[in-house]
């Protein structure tokens, strides 16, 4: 019948339709909507979150490649004993050099001199050294501010060993010793003398400096039996700050105390401006004065002074004496 017919031309294409929309959602279903985002698949077979990075290794990398703030720090430390043992103002490092220097010290009651200075300093082993320092002097004992007696002044023989080094701090101890070497017999002590020591050395690599304490006891041991004995303490603070690669200042100050004197105190501050050309020369300039005990053996009302210095490291001989730590902490110079 037309009326069924077309009722069921009807169903038919209403059937077909709803076929057809369900094919069309099966493969949108099964083809994934491009604007979702998508789970990364890894080379591990485990999915990565949405929005998650593709890769996390960069990032790993980077934090990785951060240098650690204590490695830093390490690295500065070294980097400043290795400077101040260039310098030649680290009383701890096992290295050579020689030096001469002029200086004019001006004492109380109107006594003054000058003084041109050779010292030679000698790395006998990687940790081991021995060095000489030996004054000519032009001296002014009358205040009349004219020389009244000129010529060499005592000899003085240092002889130590690094016993310690990190990058933290540097221990070495040694002993002083003066002989009785002066031309003129008023231009020395007329005494034998000994003096232990220790020296210790610690970079602070945030102020791109080295701290030093030097601490000795002197004590007369022979000589000349008219001259007055000799036993007094010294005690020396400093700080060698390295400004750049070729300039560096050094501040000290000096504390001594006489005990065959009543005790009595000297303090001597003295600064120092220095400046590296390459690898060995040292030039250097300073001048300081007394602070407490001026009038004693020990004090001086002010000084001035200048030097030049050659530095070295290759000892003598190459292996150690006691197995210590070997050259400057954190590395050699030059």
């Amino acid at each position: 019948m037309p009326g069924t017919s077309a009722c069921a031309q009807r169903g038919s294409f209403f059937l077909l339709s709803l076929i057809s929309v369900g094919v069309t959602a099966s493969a949108a279903v099964g083809a994934g909507d491009d604007t979702q985002p998508k789970a990364v698949q890894p080379k591990d077979g485990l999915p990565v979150p949405p929005g998650a990075p593709k890769d996390p290794q960069p990032e790993a990398k980077r934090q990785a490649a951060a240098p650690d703030p204590r490695v830093r720090l390490d690295e500065e430390r070294r980097r400043i004993s290795a400077a101040a043992a260039a310098a030649g103002t680290d009383p701890t490092a096992i290295i050579g050099y020689y030096q001469l220097s002029f200086g004019h010290n001006d004492f109380s009651r109107g006594l003054s001199s000058n003084a041109a200075t050779a010292v030679v300093r000698l790395p006998l082993t990687p940790n081991w050294l021995v060095q000489v320092t030996l004054p000519y002097v032009w001296a002014d004992l009358n205040g009349r501010r004219s020389f009244s007696a000129d010529g060499t002044s005592d000899l003085v023989l240092r002889t130590g060993g690094r016993l310690y080094a990190s990058t933290d701090v540097a221990l070495f101890a040694g002993l002083d010793a003066s002989f009785p070497a002066a031309s003129d017999r008023r231009l020395g002590t007329g005494k034998y003398t000994l003096g232990p020591g220790l020296a210790v050395a610690a970079p602070l690599p945030r102020l791109r400096s080295l701290s030093l304490l030097l601490i000795e006891n002197f004590n007369s041991v022979g000589g000349d039996p008219s001259r007055a004995d000799l036993h007094y303490l010294q005690i020396q603070g400093g700080f060698n700050t390295l400004w750049s690669e070729h300039w560096w200042t050094l501040l000290t100050g000096t504390w001594s105390t006489d005990w065959n004197n009543r005790r009595r105190p000297t303090l001597n501050l003295v600064g120092q401006l220095g400046y590296r050309f390459d690898d060995h020369w040292n030039l250097f300039v300073g001048g300081g004065g007394g602070v407490v005990g001026q009038d004693t053996f020990l004090g001086l009302d002010w000084n001035v002074q200048a030097g030049v210095r050659w530095v070295f490291d290759t000892p003598l001989i190459s292996e150690t004496f006691f197995g210590g730590p070997a050259g400057p902490q954190g590395g050699s110079s030059p």
